[in-house]
């Protein structure tokens, strides 16, 4: 038994399509992105039960959770662009005991970490404008 150790990356991402069906681009930028950490691995079955033998996850962004908001079957990353990455796969969807598979398409990009707003304007500031308002702040 191997243990493997998984890379997540925190991400902002958009399912593509509907029971198989592509979702159109006006409906697409009326959708609220899902936020969560992205995990391509290898499955735990390696393939044997005939799901493929890499699984995409885009699991919530809150630790505590464990329950994926997406999860793809047989995924393959397709294309890699500066707009963010497409990952390919199969989406299982549950009614009662019957299975349905349908092609799924993730498209995922990058969250930009998280910055102050005044720590920018404090390294922004020129020197004789430091100086100015420590003069005024001296004077009051």
């Amino acid at each position: 038994m191997s243990i493997q150790c998984f890379k997540t990356m925190l991400v902002r991402a958009l399912l593509l399509r509907h029971h198989g069906v592509r979702v159109a681009a006006e409906h697409l930028r009326c959708r609220e992105p899902m936020t969560g950490r992205l995990q391509l691995r290898m499955s735990h079955y390696e393939g044997r039960d005939g799901r493929g033998r890499q699984v995409c996850l885009l699991m919530p962004a809150a630790p505590a959770s464990y329950q994926p908001l997406v999860e793809l079957f047989s995924a393959r990353l397709l294309r890699i662009e500066d707009r963010g990455i497409l990952i390919g796969g199969r989406e299982e969807v549950w009614v009662r005991k019957r299975r349905t598979e349908y092609p799924q398409v993730l498209w995922a990009w990058p969250v930009p970490p998280e910055t102050s707003q005044d720590a920018p304007r404090e390294r922004m500031r020129s020197p004789e404008v430091t100086r100015l308002l420590e003069a005024i702040e001296a004077i009051s």
